[in-house]
């Protein structure tokens, strides 16, 4: 298990999958709205738990190129801007050009900034989503990080996540992938230590959120609702 993690490196790493040859385009397809049954499979299921409304305003925190935040303005019509925001500013600006064709300049806005320094006002915004991220966080980091979120949420906010979960069910996949040295360093962790570690920043109630089935990898995920 990694004792730091370098948040810029991890940003590095996925620009660099992103933008290189044919495992680029492949990267930027799977990432993108239209590769989400892919990655993301039951993703309008878990976004379900938030009971999204135009009222809300929402924050994807590592929102990579955009793609969760466009599937989200399809089918609202946010009262204001829903955010993005990322480590990788390659990934941002692929990210920029990703909401322009989808139609949503204006009502997507993305930006860089580090999970553990938000440039938000506290008590600013409704929701927050963040899907796959926290893995790549170190124990320091994520404390700092929920207690970001904690800090910029609305009372009565809701934070929602998912992400890959420490299971036996995923030690094969994920010691092979360590053992290859190809994924930006990681931590995986189970429910009950997130859950705890929300209660501790200040959030007074964390819900198990039914993940459904991914398709790729097809390991087990969590995802935790916690309100402010």
């Amino acid at each position: 298990m990694a004792d730091h993690i370098d948040p810029d490196s991890v940003g590095r790493h996925y620009a660099e999958w992103f933008t290189t040859g044919l495992r680029g385009i492949g990267m930027r397809y799977v990432f993108s709205r239209r590769g989400l049954w892919v990655i993301n499979t039951p993703y309008r299921h878990i976004l379900a738990a938030a009971g999204i409304d135009a009222r809300d305003r929402v924050l994807d925190l590592g929102c990579g190129i955009g793609n969760l935040l466009i599937a989200l303005c399809e089918r609202v019509a946010f009262a204001e801007p829903a955010i993005g925001v990322d480590v990788s500013p390659a990934l941002i600006e692929l990210g920029r050009g990703e909401v322009y064709r989808a139609g949503f300049d204006g009502r997507i806005q993305l930006a860089v900034a580090l999970a553990t320094e938000l440039p938000f006002q506290d008590r600013s915004f409704d929701l927050v989503i963040s899907s796959h991220v926290i893995k790549h966080l170190d124990d320091d980091a994520l404390l700092r990080t929920f207690a970001e979120v904690h800090r910029i949420l609305r009372p009565n906010g809701r934070f929602l996540l998912w992400e890959f979960k420490k299971s036996p069910f995923s030690a094969p996949l994920f010691i092979s992938a360590r053992a290859s040295g190809l994924p930006p360093a990681f931590i995986l962790r189970d429910p009950g230590t997130l859950a705890r570690q929300l209660q501790a920043v200040g959030f007074q109630a964390v819900d198990r959120v039914s993940t459904g089935i991914f398709l790729m990898p097809p390991v087990p995920r969590l995802a935790l609702l916690a309100r402010r």
